[in-house]
């Protein structure tokens, strides 16, 4: 796992609506205490009940009124339907009703004592809601947001996959086969090999800082070669061309190891929205954004099968990374970690000690597995559960 995984945010749980549900029972128990001896308990509580639906209705319908009478064409298109569920959304519609249903089996009218309760409950709620005082929190409207994928971070993910990875990653095999060919085989310099030679791997900083020339950020990341340039036709464009580039990373040692590498495209979109006031996004919210888009991205990637185990995501917390080789050591990191899971998979099954088990080797005491080419210390590894999947995390890449 990448060890900046942890600042990931996770999708929010029920627990502020369990904690709101036993508040409630423990208000009303504790109500029903102190009003033990008062007579009228029950329509006290029904007339706040009719009080509070009264409020939504008529909160609801000051909505109204500015949506019919300058919105109704435009975004309704007419439909009269959609323009009242928008309105009044479906749960204050059902309790409305269950209500009206109560009141009709009640079998008298309220009188007008109760009327007045139900009205000033009523004009309460509305004040509170028309002044903002019971407006959706920071918390709720990022809810709002991330449930129903409305953020920035959203969008740039589906198009980046829709409009790039999904077209060419599953090109990305046959592409490095050709470069191979043309490198004059994987003996020669420069030639993609192990287990990662046909994973697109996707730089994802979580300061959004994207560089042209990746040598920029490290002088031992280095451009090598392009691969053979995929084309297709889009949205037009006769034979478009896409296109990924290898990249030498160099060790300590000054040992060359070659990927597919390159930036997430769409975190420049979010570092220039950021830095544009009209687009009313802040550097603060670009943080959040960033990894909003890295949570997306990985989720739509790991439900792609023509995109697995052709991408791997790596994530860069490079907002305080001042050593000058922070982006080679971070990228070198992940392909020791594809060549140990390489490794722990082609174990062979003699090692196993259970029946229709197999066995792999993980990383133990805190080391690492060598890179390629590099001598394999017998103390570094050890036997232990089952082998890992060749997809560690979500793993991605490029431009569109």
């Amino acid at each position: 796992m990448n060890v900046y995984e942890a600042v990931v945010p996770k999708r929010r749980g029920p627990l502020p609506q369990v904690c709101g549900m036993v508040m409630c029972v423990v208000c009303f128990l504790l109500g029903s205490v102190c009003m033990s001896g008062v007579p009228g308990l029950g329509h006290a509580a029904e007339q706040a009940l009719y009080g509070l639906c009264v409020g939504v209705v008529l909160h609801g319908a000051c909505l109204l009124v500015e949506e019919a009478t300058a919105h109704f064409t435009q975004r309704y298109n007419g439909n009269v339907s959609v323009l009242l569920k928008a309105c009044v959304c479906w749960q204050a519609r059902a309790c409305v009703c269950v209500l009206a249903v109560a009141c009709v089996l009640r079998g008298e009218a309220l009188s007008v004592g109760e009327l007045g309760s139900v009205l000033i409950i009523a004009s309460c709620y509305l004040l509170l809601k028309t002044t903002g005082v019971l407006a959706p929190s920071a918390i709720e409207i990022s809810e709002i947001s991330e449930s129903q994928q409305m953020n920035v971070a959203h969008g740039l993910a589906w198009s980046f996959y829709l409009g790039y990875l999904k077209l060419v990653l599953p090109l990305l095999e046959a592409a490095v086969e050709k470069y191979n060919v043309q490198s004059r085989g994987l003996s020669a310099e420069g030639a993609l090999g192990g287990p990662w030679a046909s994973r697109l791997h996707i730089l994802l900083p979580l300061s959004a800082s994207v560089c042209a020339h990746l040598e920029d950020d490290d002088p031992r990341v280095c451009f090598h070669d392009n691969l053979p340039p995929m084309e297709m036709d889009r949205a037009g464009v006769r034979k478009r061309v896409f296109k990924n580039s290898v990249y030498s990373i160099r060790d300590a040692n000054g040992q060359a190891h070659y990927c597919i590498l390159e930036s997430a495209t769409p975190l420049l979109t979010l570092h220039q929205m950021s830095e544009e006031g009209s687009a009313g996004f802040g550097v603060s919210e670009r943080r959040q954004q960033v990894l909003l888009f890295y949570r997306t991205l990985r989720g739509i990637l790991e439900a792609s099968p023509d995109c697995r185990n052709h991408y791997r995501l790596i994530l860069l917390d490079d907002t305080n990374a001042s050593e000058p080789h922070f982006l080679s050591t971070e990228i070198l990191k992940h392909l020791r970690q594809q060549e140990g899971e390489e490794f722990s998979m082609i174990q062979p099954m003699a090692h196993s000690t259970l029946p229709q088990q197999e066995e792999g080797l993980v990383v133990a005491n805190g080391m690492t597995p060598p890179l390629p080419n590099q001598p394999m210390s017998s103390t570094t590894l050890m036997i232990s559960g089952l082998p890992r999947t060749l997809q560690s995390e979500p793993e991605e890449n490029s431009e569109y």
